[in-house]
């Protein structure tokens, strides 16, 4: 265990022993007593001295110490004489110091409290140093919340528990939680607390009631689900009528253009409607993916194969880049869903390049990852529409003169989820995108 550095105040403290030492030996050494005694004394005096300058030098070191730290040219006389008042505005400084870090705490303190988000927060051994109102209110009284009781009185699911973990190993969580009637989003964010040597964070938990989202949530995938399923029966009704209309040569010539202007405006509304359909059963968990085992390379082929037209008729090339040591690899996946999200993104990159540009179809195995990546050589993506690019019904203004609905990437991003993977795009404007999709190793098997 190290010494501790004494403290500068015993430094200086008056040096009364070494002074008695010093003062008595002198009086012994002027009297007329035995020379013994005389003797004694002087020794007594001689050491008193010996200790008076020894204290002597070492007030001289504090007292350098300290001047050397005072930040001004001048360490006179004329310093001393200041010392009085400077130590007063020093003093005065420091109170007001204080008061400013009591009024930020107050601050704090008020905020966390009439925060209608619940906040938590949990030290490195998961015990609870903070916690405000609202997250007792939306966790329940049941859960039993106190300063330093453990992070299993405020979550006991095992979902929960997991997550925590998860952050406490330095990685930000996100999560829905019942606790009936209520619907919870929990954060939790971990970070490196001030001045603390551990190698596990603290973590911030933050709960936000989504009860009455999550319930217009779900009256719109109702009606977004029930409205396009409505909807197909007049569309196809009227595509019926279309194609009976041209096949029977009952329109007049003059009349053929409208038709088929009523034809493509069908064709467009169908898919759409699809479109809508499917994002609606992913979201509304009615899809539910039916992995099988499938091989690498014939999978991909397939996948590359189901673009071909659109491609030529594009004059567009796509091209396979999957490693030899791949070819044989096999792995489980849903056949539809994971052809259905390639499809997706081969087509947009077929779509969005031009002609006689070049698609790269990429497979990799990183890790515990089986990677599909699909480059382009098209404009790109602006920052700004990269961030909103995965939004229902979105399109970037530049691209609206082309055709689709604005949901291929939205189906892209929810296919995704499904199957516990991870979707990245990287893209510069000008020089073309990449969309890649992680497949999580848990699919795959060697």
């Amino acid at each position: 265990m190290p010494k501790a550095n004494p403290d500068l105040s015993q430094r200086m403290t008056t040096p009364w022993a070494s002074f008695i030492l010093a003062v008595g030996g002198g009086v012994l050494l002027g009297l007329d007593i035995e020379p013994v005694l005389r003797v004694a004394g002087a020794l007594a005096a001689a050491a008193g001295a010996v200790l008076l300058g020894a204290r002597f030098r070492s007030g001289r070191s504090t007292l350098s110490q300290i001047l050397a730290v005072i930040p001004v040219a001048d360490k006179g006389d004329a310093l001393l004489r200041k010392l009085p008042k400077a130590w007063a505005a020093l003093e005065e400084e420091n109170l007001l110091l204080r008061t400013q870090a009591e009024a930020e705490d107050q601050t704090r303190r008020q905020i966390l409290t009439n925060l209608n988000s619940g906040v938590l927060l949990l030290d490195q051994e998961r015990n609870l140093r903070l916690f405000n109102p609202s997250a007792q209110a939306l966790l329940g009284s049941s859960s039993g919340l106190a300063i330093g009781a453990p992070v299993v009185v405020a979550f006991r699911e095992p979902d929960s528990l997991r997550a925590i973990d998860a952050a406490c190993a330095g990685r930000p969580q996100e999560w829905t939680l019942k606790r009936n009637p209520r619907t919870l989003l929990v954060r939790a964010i971990p970070f490196e607390a001030p001045l603390q040597a551990s190698s596990h964070p603290w973590v911030l938990v933050t709960v936000d009631d989504i009860t009455r989202q999550e319930a217009l949530e779900t009256t719109r995938q109702k009606f977004i689900a029930n409205a396009s399923h409505e909807l197909k029966t007049p569309v196809t009704g009227i595509r019926i009528a279309v194609e009976n209309l041209q096949e029977g040569a009952l329109v007049l010539p003059e009349g053929d253009s409208s038709l088929r202007i009523i034809a493509r405006a069908v064709e467009r509304m169908t898919l759409l409607l699809d479109d809508i359909t499917e994002l609606s059963r992913i979201e509304t968990g009615a899809l539910r993916l039916e992995p099988v085992t499938l091989r690498l390379d014939a999978f991909a082929a397939d996948a590359l194969e189901n673009t071909r037209p659109q491609a030529e008729a594009a004059r567009v090339g796509v091209h396979l880049d999957l490693p030899a040591e791949l070819a044989g690899l096999a792995f489980r996946a849903d056949p539809h869903r994971l052809a259905q999200l390639l499809d997706n993104l081969l087509s947009n990159a077929i779509k969005f390049s031009p002609a006689g540009a070049s698609v790269q179809f990429r497979v990799r195995r990183d890790g515990p990852w089986l990677v599909w990546a699909v480059q382009d050589e098209g404009p790109g993506i602006s920052e700004t529409d990269a961030q909103r690019i995965f939004e229902r019904f979105y399109r970037a203004p530049s691209v609206r003169r082309i055709p689709g609905t604005g949901l291929g990437l939205a189906i892209v991003k929810h296919l995704a989820l499904l199957m516990r993977g991870e979707l990245d795009l990287r893209t510069v404007p000008g020089q073309g995108s990449t969309f890649t999709f992680r497949l999580p190793a848990a699919e795959t098997t060697e």
